[in-house]
């Protein structure tokens, strides 16, 4: 289906950049896909976005998409989204468009995303900008203070983004790291 709810032949395949055909992709990964934008991509409000607010955002930005057929997109019921129909949801999600398509960008986007969440968060934020000016060993006791009160907490030491990348403890701390050997 094209973002105008037209059919297109089953055969249909896709070259890149060509608008009018549908995305030539694992129809399941392209649902997975937006499922995990659904799932992890804050709202305006720090909660997640419904497909009525996506599909509204979308025709906003000059990408008409209905709530039901994005329901489908989302479902895996729909399969084969037009590139235009790709383009309108990136841009309500506020991600490039190659998340869809390319798994560097799908990879990037998920760590612009991480951001995102982290940003929506004015505590989170409240906290990384104490530790702005603090040595680096300073920094290293806040975080292994944050591993225990997590652990009180009955949570993981680490958030599950940082479990799910596959990332050691070591790997996570620096990620945490920015330049000048500062953390935030």
């Amino acid at each position: 289906m094209t973002s105008r709810g037209d059919q297109r032949p089953a055969g249909s395949t896709t070259g890149a950049l060509d608008k009018d055909k549908p995305v030539d992709t694992d129809p399941g990964l392209f649902a997975r896909r937006l499922e995990e934008l659904f799932r992890t991509v804050p709202g305006p409000n720090g909660r997640a976005y419904s497909a009525k607010a996506i599909a509204a955002r979308s025709t906003e930005r000059g990408f008409r998409l209905g709530e039901s057929y994005l329901s489908q997109l989302r479902s895996g019921k729909a399969k084969s989204p037009s590139f235009r129909t790709v383009e309108g949801i990136a841009a309500a999600f506020g991600v490039d468009v190659h998340y869809f398509l390319e798994d560097r960008a799908a990879q990037r986007t998920r760590d612009e995303i991480d951001l995102m969440r982290l940003q929506a968060d004015t505590n989170v934020q409240l906290a990384a900008f104490r530790l702005a000016g603090l040595s680096s060993d300073s920094v290293t006791v806040v975080n292994e203070l944050i591993k225990v009160l997590r652990e009180q907490q009955g949570l993981p030491k680490d958030p599950p983004d940082i479990v799910a990348a596959g990332l050691t403890e070591e790997q996570a701390d620096a990620r945490l790291r920015v330049g000048g050997g500062k953390e935030i």
